[in-house]
């Protein structure tokens, strides 16, 4: 996970820890990535290097302070002197979550953080999560957005093996035009679940199937679920740079933890 030792960083860090220690044993593993960006900072190479001290410190300190608290954590800890959103890209894939803190609310640190996540997003190899902080009232199950296509298969199992580790229900939704069928859709989005009925028998699924504008009605239900999880358009290395607009609202706006998942990962 990227951490700076910034507000948005320590509740990625909490939302982490948390999915880490439901992993079984073994492969409880957690990665804190501080990312240092030199080229963003004016100064002289002297003072600079004073601050690299501070920050490679600072992640030690966050590393040590975790094995602590949580003793059942394989915990590393990993300093890069990069650009922090290549950095991270380069270390998205099959195998792993990236997570990233982004605060939903109009300061200086949100507009940072969101820029980061949705260009991470829209870069990655694999599933990204992307934590705001301030999460107000308590929600419950995780909610898979699912549109038609080859890929949908893969993203409904994604989002069902986090809602089983998480103990939690999985709440299927499909998003048509005014003029969808929508017994067209049921069966299609029957379809995209079966892989993941299969394969988790014993999980609790809700579908829904809902008509408007894709991104607001996505948001208007994510306000009762605990994450959402989203697919991203999967485009080649440049296109990928620009996350696609439902993705986007959900990682800048929506006040539950996002994970964007690329079609390799589905």
């Amino acid at each position: 996970m990227g951490w700076d030792g910034g507000r948005t960083a320590e509740a990625a860090l909490a939302w982490a820890i948390a999915r880490a220690e439901r992993q079984p044993a073994g492969a409880r593993k957690l990665r804190i990535v501080r990312v240092f960006d030199e080229a963003a900072i004016a100064g002289e190479d002297r003072a600079i290097e004073d601050l690299v001290r501070v920050a490679e410190s600072d992640a030690d300190a966050a590393g040590l302070r975790v094995r602590t608290e949580h003793p059942s954590l394989e915990v590393e800890v990993e300093f890069v002197r990069d650009e922090p959103g290549e950095a991270l890209r380069d270390r998205t894939g099959d195998d792993a979550v990236v997570v990233v803190g982004a605060e939903n609310g109009r300061t200086d640190e949100y507009w940072h953080s969101s820029r980061l996540g949705a260009r991470l997003c829209g870069m990655a190899d694999g599933p990204v999560a992307v934590i705001p902080t301030d999460d107000p009232g308590s929600r419950s199950g995780v909610l898979v957005a699912v549109d038609h296509g080859l890929a949908a298969q893969g993203l409904c199992r994604f989002a069902a093996a986090f809602a089983a580790s998480a103990g939690e229900s999985l709440h299927a939704m499909h998003i048509g035009s005014r003029s969808h069928t929508v017994g067209v859709d049921v069966e299609e989005l029957e379809d995209a679940l079966g892989p993941a009925r299969r394969e988790f028998p014993d999980l609790e699924i809700v579908t829904h199937v809902e008509s408007g504008p894709t991104a607001t009605t996505l948001l208007r239900r994510a306000e009762d679920h605990d994450t959402v999880v989203v697919g991203s358009r999967g485009l080649g290395a440049v296109g990928r740079m620009f996350l696609g607009s439902v993705s986007h609202a959900m990682v800048t706006n929506a006040r539950c933890p996002t994970i964007v998942v690329p079609p390799a990962r589905r």
